[in-house]
């Protein structure tokens, strides 16, 4: 194999030899070897940035499966009942506006926060070409946020592992933009439908949820969700709409989850509340619930044997119900 630089000498090399054969000029030739050098410098240079493990602390496994949301493996796994206490530090209680924050030191422990466009460098390699119109809450800036974290960059991957792993280095790296996507499930209770208010409004319906699980584990991880039993999911969760289906997004735990809580009875001034994507991104079917939405197990289905490329494997499925949203410990300081 070849090094960059190798190849780069043969690329110019080759450009700038004439080629008789068809009469090519000389310079015409080697201007196509100096653009397929330039081609070769900025491919070189592209890996050796790295993977964004690299930008957020202490990267993880990422296994590959059926699914590209969701991988989860059992461990000692326990449903979760309340938000972490690094989530309310560098998350519930955090401002891009604070004069506070300072600047993101790395060390044990990490202090400070990156700006928004440090945060998603690792994903978007010229950030300051990332365009995030009007203010926070209108609907071009929302738009933009969930076409950003929808993309197929890792991002969203990034994220929920820093929520779910309780990584506050990587939650501090993250901030601003999991910020930006909490604003756009931010609604004034009050506002909400109303002519002052938000131009979407929260999701109202039964939406469907997949995730991949190493077969082994598969059975440790659905004898979790016990009938009865309240929880709370602590990252963003992304769902598809019934109408959609669930496939590709199927695994070997899936989910059935109604939603039909009415957020403007909330006595609060404002709540987070699940949104469909499908009105800033028109086609999509994904469903994106607020972080520490509370849910409830109501039910089960039968496992099911489903083989799928020679392989046969227990399918398990939860009926689950949310009971209750999240509201905001620190008020919004921009109109939603």
């Amino acid at each position: 194999v070849r090094s960059c630089s190798d190849l780069a000498t043969m690329a110019f090399r080759r450009g700038s030899a004439v080629d008789t054969r068809h009469s090519r000029p000389a310079a015409a030739v080697c201007r196509s070897g100096l653009l397929v050098l330039a081609g070769i410098v900025a491919l070189c240079a592209w890996r050796q940035v790295g993977s964004s493990d690299a930008w957020v602390g202490r990267p993880s496994s990422r296994p590959s499966g059926r699914s590209p949301r969701v991988l989860r493996q059992a461990g000692d796994q326990k449903l979760s009942k309340e938000l972490s206490a690094a989530f309310m530090k560098c998350v519930e209680e955090y401002s891009p506006d604070d004069p506070k924050n300072g600047e993101f030191q790395e060390g044990n422990p990490s202090t400070g926060f990156r700006k928004l466009e440090e945060a998603i460098r690792p994903f978007h390699p010229h950030p300051e070409w990332q365009i995030f119109p009007g203010s926070v809450g209108s609907f071009e800036r929302d738009q933009k946020i969930c076409s950003t974290y929808t993309l197929a960059t890792g991002l969203f991957k990034d994220i929920n592992a820093a929520i779910r792993n309780d990584n506050e280095d990587g939650l501090r790296r993250l901030a601003p933009f999991i910020w930006e996507i909490r604003e756009v499930l931010r609604f004034d209770v009050k506002k909400i439908c109303t002519p002052d208010g938000r131009k979407c409004q929260p999701f109202k319906g039964k939406v469907l949820r997949g995730l991949e699980v190493p077969n082994e584990e598969v059975q440790k991880l659905a004898a979790l969700y016990k009938v009865g039993d309240e929880f709370i999911w602590p990252a963003f969760t992304s769902c598809q709409t019934q109408e959609g289906g669930l496939w590709p997004f199927d695994g070997n735990l899936n989910f059935e989850i109604e939603c039909d809580i009415d957020p403007k009875t909330y006595k609060t001034d404002q709540v987070f509340a699940p949104v469909s994507i499908k009105r800033f991104i028109g086609g999509s079917n994904e469903v994106l619930f607020p972080p520490g939405t509370k849910f409830k197990v109501t039910g089960e289905k039968p496992v099911e044997k489903v083989t799928e490329n020679e392989e046969t494997r227990d399918v398990y499925t939860k009926i689950l119900k949310v009971v209750e949203l999240p509201t905001p410990k620190v008020k919004g300081e921009r109109r939603r």
